[in-house]
C-alpha cells in the first residue's frame, strides 16, 4: 500500500477532533447511498413500466391498423391481396369492429369499447392466457322460455339462442355479473329518413361466457369482446367491418412495413401502426423517466458538495500534518492523491451500500408495497392510475453500471479542489504557527 492511500485511510478511519467533520462525512455516505439506491429503482420501475405496458399494449392491440372512411366492405379481398404479397414477415390478418357502447346489467351500467373478433383468423391466445373462466369460442347459449296464452292454460316453449359476451375481470366486478349472467349491450343507431336522420339507441342482450383479466386497468374495466358477425350485427355494418388488424412474427416489423403497406394499398386506406396509435404515451413516458433521473441525481449532486466541504474541513484540521509530510519530502502529487482518494473512498462506499440497497429494493418492491399498504391503509401503486395491477421492475446492467460510474466520476471531482488546495499548501506557512 502507498503511503498516500494508507493515509488516506488513516484520515478516514481514525477518530477525528472534530465531530462536526465526522457527522458530515456520514451525511455524505448517506446521501451518496440514497441518490444512488432511488436511482437504481425507479430507472427499474420506469423500464419495466415501459416493457409492461408495450407488452399490453401490443398483446390487445393489432400490430398493423388498417382502416378506411366508412368501414372496409371487402374485408375479404383486401386480406387476399395481403396475401398475394407474400410477406414471410406477416403472422395473421383478420377484420375486426370496433364501436363504443353501454354495457347494462341489474346492478349497473357503465361506458365499453365493444370489440367484434374474427375468432376463426384473429389470434386470441393472448386473451386465451388470460381466461379466468370460459372459454373465447363465442357460441351462442340456448336458451327456453316458457310463454303462457289465456290465463295459463296453455303453454309454450320458445327456444332462442343468446349470443355470448367475454369481460374483462373488473368489468364483471362493476356490473355485478359472473358466468352465465345476461349483459345488455346498449348502441347508437343512426336512421336515415328521406329528410332526416333520427339518432336511436339499440339494447341487445349477451349471456356472458368468459372472463378475462389482462392486468392492465383499462382493458380490465373498459373492454367486452363479442364474435366479428355479432358486432356488425350490433352496429348495423352488414358486411362492413371497421378494419383489419396484421400481427407480425416480430413486432418491431410494423414500423418497417408500415410504409409498404400504406403505398400497396393507396390513398384510400389509413394505415397505422401499435406506435402511432400509442406514440404520444411512450413519449410522455420517457419524459417523465428523463425528468426524474434529473431530480434524483440532484441527491447525489447534494452529497458530492457534502463530501467537498468535508475534504476543506479536513484540510484546515490536517494543515500542520499536510506541512509535516512536505517538509519530509512528499511531492505536492502526492498530497493532492491522498484527499482524491479520500473523496473516491467516501464515494465508493456510498455507492456500494446504494447500488445493493437499490438492487434488493427493486426485486422486491411489489412485497415492500403490498407491507405499506396493509401497515398504513395507503394504495401506494392504485391501478386506475398506474394501468397496471402490479408494479413492474426490470433491472438494466447498463443503468446500474451508468450510475454507480457517475456516481463515482462525482464523488472523484468533488475531491479535486480539497486536494489542489491541500497540494499548494507552503509547508512553511503551515508550521509557522505550529
Amino acid at each position: 500500500m502507498s503511503y498516500e492511500s494508507w493515509i488516506a485511510f488513516k484520515h478516514l478511519t481514525r477518530r477525528r477532533r472534530t465531530g462536526f467533520i465526522s457527522l458530515i462525512s456520514l451525511i455524505s455516505v448517506l446521501g451518496v447511498a440514497v441518490g444512488v439506491m432511488a436511482l437504481i429503482v425507479v430507472l427499474a420501475v420506469m423500464t419495466g413500466f415501459d416493457r409492461e405496458l408495450k407488452a399490453k399494449i401490443v398483446s390487445v392491440n393489432p400490430h398493423l391498423r388498417i382502416e378506411k372512411a366508412g368501414g372496409i366492405d371487402e374485408p375479404g379481398a383486401v386480406i387476399s391481396r395481403i396475401r398475394s404479397w407474400d410477406r414471410s414477415e406477416i403472422e395473421s390478418i383478420a377484420s375486426f369492429v370496433e364501436g363504443q357502447a353501454i354495457a347494462r346489467s341489474e346492478q349497473n351500467a357503465i361506458g365499453v369499447l365493444v370489440k367484434g373478433v374474427d375468432r376463426f383468423r384473429e389470434d386470441l391466445s393472448i386473451f386465451g392466457g388470460h381466461l379466468k373462466w370460459g372459454t373465447l369460442d363465442f357460441e351462442p347459449v340456448e336458451e327456453v322460455q316458457i310463454e303462457k296464452r289465456f290465463f295459463g292454460l296453455f303453454k309454450r316453449e320458445i327456444r332462442r339462442s343468446v349470443p355470448s359476451v367475454v369481460l374483462g375481470e373488473s368489468l364483471a366486478q362493476i356490473l355485478g355479473v359472473g358466468p352465465g349472467s345476461r349483459v345488455s349491450l346498449i348502441t347508437p343507431f343512426v336512421e336515415e329518413g328521406k329528410s332526416f336522420s333520427l339518432a336511436k339507441a339499440e339494447t341487445q342482450t349477451f349471456i356472458v361466457g368468459g372472463i378475462f383479466r389482462m392486468g392492465m386497468n383499462d382493458f380490465d374495466t373498459g373492454l367486452a369482446l363479442v364474435d366479428l358477425k355479432e358486432a356488425q350485427g350490433l352496429y348495423h355494418l352488414g358486411d362492413h367491418v371497421t378494419g383489419l388488424s396484421v400481427r407480425f412474427r416480430d413486432v418491431d416489423q410494423a414500423e418497417k412495413l408500415k410504409s409498404h403497406f400504406q403505398f400497396e394499398l393507396g390513398a384510400d386506406y389509413w394505415v397505422r401502426s401499435w406506435m402511432d396509435m400509442n406514440r404520444s404515451f411512450f413519449q410522455a413516458l420517457q419524459v417523465e423517466k428523463n425528468v426524474m433521473t434529473i431530480l434524483l441525481a440532484l441527491i447525489t449532486l447534494v452529497a458530492a458538495f457534502n463530501i467537498a466541504s468535508t475534504l476543506i474541513m479536513v484540510v484546515m484540521e490536517k494543515t500542520k500534518d499536510i506541512g509535516i509530510l512536505r517538509a519530509l519530502g512528499a511531492t505536492r502529487q502526492g498530497i493532492r492523491k491522498i484527499f482524491v482518494l479520500e473523496g473516491f473512498s467516501v464515494g465508493l462506499v456510498g455507492v456500494v451500500f446504494g447500488a445493493l440497497l437499490g438492487v434488493v429494493a427493486a426485486l422486491n418492491l411489489n412485497p415492500i408495497s403490498d407491507f405499506l399498504e396493509e401497515t398504513t391503509g395507503l394504495a401506494v401503486f392504485p391501478s386506475d392510475i398506474y394501468y397496471l395491477d402490479r408494479i413492474p421492475t426490470e433491472i438494466n446492467v447498463a443503468d446500474v453500471t451508468t450510475i454507480v460510474a457517475l456516481a463515482l466520476l462525482t464523488s472523484i471531482l468533488a475531491g479535486i479542489y480539497p486536494a489542489h488546495r491541500a497540494a499548494n499548501l507552503n509547508p512553511v506557512e503551515a508550521l509557522r504557527y505550529e
